[in-house]
């Protein structure tokens, strides 16, 4: 039976390492599996995302389909339920039906990266920033500025068209500072087409907690640069100034002052996935703790790396920075230690320093700082950043594409259409059949459902009979035990009848008992009053001799 490597996560560090591993292990497919489990099909190039929201890259160019770059792994496109480091099993979440997937692993790797968490952020940020983050948030944000622009040119009312034409953005570290350089190149961009809008009227802030930008990213000389370039673009920079709370119509600050925005984006500091929280694994600063051959501590069967591991170096961080550059090189490493692990080898530490920083400013400057302390800013440095990124990106023919991208933008710039792609699918509306079963016992528990019309049986299940215990009808809720305790469902529902059920998202459910405390009490009244009838049904009726 083949061993089988499971690689967690589909950025730079989960695919190289797959990569890495299938160079390997090419001799010896007929005996090792590689495995790799993403939420989406594709990997993201996050170096190059601000430029799809400024538009200079399409909405796929940043981005190449996973089974193009890895032809000998087994990939699954799934969003992960559990880790169970115990057993060595993996949970995949349902997708297109109620049961989930059991994937077993003999060596696993962790490389699930970090996530934008506003759970520990005040106010309103959760509801009413945008994120930047991956691909949807790229795509999200241009349309909306878009949308905006589009809005504010026929708007009459001067107080809501200035509120329109403001954007705020929180957070002066690297991916602040390259959005807020698109964001104020793409708008300023738009408004030239539209006699209406007077450049005098767009507003871009960027608030930055510190007194100086990307202060851990970048020197001082260079971190002035930044700030001076993107000002003298009309971008406003608010120093020493927290972004605490957002409402539609506000963007609120630390200072006790509030900025009328329609717009607002949070560049929070990225928080560990919540797959990693719950680890029995030792933890730096929420980062899984290894050696420097990037083995977790305590387990032989454990890699981590990428932004989730907390990787021993010797840089002035002590471990190795969240970043590009650093991924690609621990998954090569990784790689070949896991290949030596299997085959009784030596390993290798991991010992890269890094070879500088690269940010793009936008309207074709940049600030580099290469390794040996060299300093370059400016269109120049534009030229390297660009080039830099073009040569790291994967496969020849993404970086045709790309060339030929920004060939394109400069002779015949691309034009700002606004793509409509959002549903809101808070509450579903699904319709069932006679006889038709809606869930079986033992399904993962994802809604809970309302009946609009029609009528459902809960059906209970032992020794293969199924037996009715109760009858639902219109205005009748089920599926809330689920949801509220258990992971499973308890029972089988059916249709009587031509049944029509909204149907209520588990996550949107959690919000709602989580803000309203009585709702919860209520779920769960009749969450025990429903045990108890079920149990009534279920249970033999007493021997009217024996009395039991």
């Amino acid at each position: 039976m083949k061993k089988r490597i499971v690689i967690l996560g589909g950025g730079f560090a989960g695919v190289y390492t797959a990569r890495y591993l299938e160079k390997l292990f090419k001799k010896e497919r007929d005996r090792y599996e590689i495995v790799l489990v993403n939420r989406e099909n594709y990997f993201t190039f996050q170096p190059m995302l601000a430029e799809v929201v400024g538009g200079s890259l399409g909405t796929l160019d940043s981005v190449s389909a996973l089974y193009s770059l890895l032809k000998n792994t087994s990939i699954y496109v799934r969003e992960i339920s559990e880790i169970d480091i115990k057993q060595k099993t993996i949970t995949l979440s349902p997708n297109f039906n109620h049961t989930d997937l059991l994937l077993s692993y003999d060596i696993l790797v962790l490389a699930l990266g970090n996530v934008t968490d506003f759970r520990h952020s005040p106010g309103g940020l959760h509801e009413h920033a945008l994120g930047f983050k991956n691909l949807a948030d790229a795509f999200k944000l241009r349309n909306r500025i878009i949308d905006i622009v589009e809005t504010a040119a026929n708007e009459p009312d001067p107080i809501i068209r200035k509120q329109l034409l403001t954007f705020v953005v929180g957070g002066g570290g690297f991916s602040g500072i390259e959005i807020v350089a698109e964001i104020n190149d793409l708008v300023r961009r738009l408004i030239k087409g539209r006699k209406q809008i007077a450049k005098e009227e767009v507003r871009v802030i960027l608030v930055h907690s510190k007194e100086r930008l990307a202060h851990k990213e970048l020197s001082p000389a260079l971190g002035t640069y930044a700030a001076k370039i993107l000002q003298n673009r009309g971008v406003e920079i608010l120093f020493n100034t927290q972004l605490i709370s957002a409402t539609p119509s506000e963007a609120i600050l630390n200072t006790g002052f509030s900025i009328k925005t329609s717009t607002v984006i949070s560049t929070v500091p990225p928080s560990a996935n919540p797959l990693i929280e719950g680890l029995p694994l030792i933890k730096i600063k929420d980062r899984i703790a290894t050696d420097d051959t990037m083995q977790v501590l305590n387990r032989t069967d454990i890699w981590a790396l990428g932004d989730c591991a907390a990787i021993p170096s010797k840089t002035p961080m002590q471990y190795c920075p969240a970043t590009a550059q650093f991924a690609v090189r621990e998954a090569k490493c990784a790689a070949y230690n896991i290949w030596a692990s299997l085959h009784q080898k030596s390993p290798k530490a991991f010992t890269f320093k890094g070879y500088g920083m690269l940010i793009s400013l936008g309207h074709r400057k940049a600030a580099a700082e290469l390794f040996g302390g060299i300093k370059i800013s400016g269109f120049i440095a534009w030229v390297f950043w660009r080039f830099i990124y073009w040569l790291k990106l994967p496969k020849i023919h993404r970086k045709i594409r790309v060339w030929i991208s920004w060939l394109l933008d400069m002779i015949i710039p691309q034009e700002s259409v606004q793509l409509k792609t959002e549903f809101h699918t808070g509450i579903a509306h699904l319709f069932y059949t006679k006889g038709e079963t809606i869930f079986h016992k033992g399904d993962v528990g994802n809604f809970l459902y309302i009946i609009k019309s029609g009528k459902v049986e809960v059906l209970e299940s032992s020794d293969g009979k199924e037996k009715q215990i109760a009858v639902l009808k219109e205005g009748d809720f089920f599926g809330e035990m689920a949801l509220l305790n258990e992971k499973r469902r308890l029972a089988t529902v059916r249709s009587l009848e031509d049944c029509e059920v909204l149907a209520l998202r588990k996550s949107d459910f959690q919000i709602l008992i989580t803000q309203f405390g009585a709702l919860k009490e209520q779920f769960e009244k009749v969450e025990k009053e429903r045990l108890k009838e079920a149990q009534k049904a279920i249970l033999p009726p007493l021997d009217e001799n024996t009395g039991s």
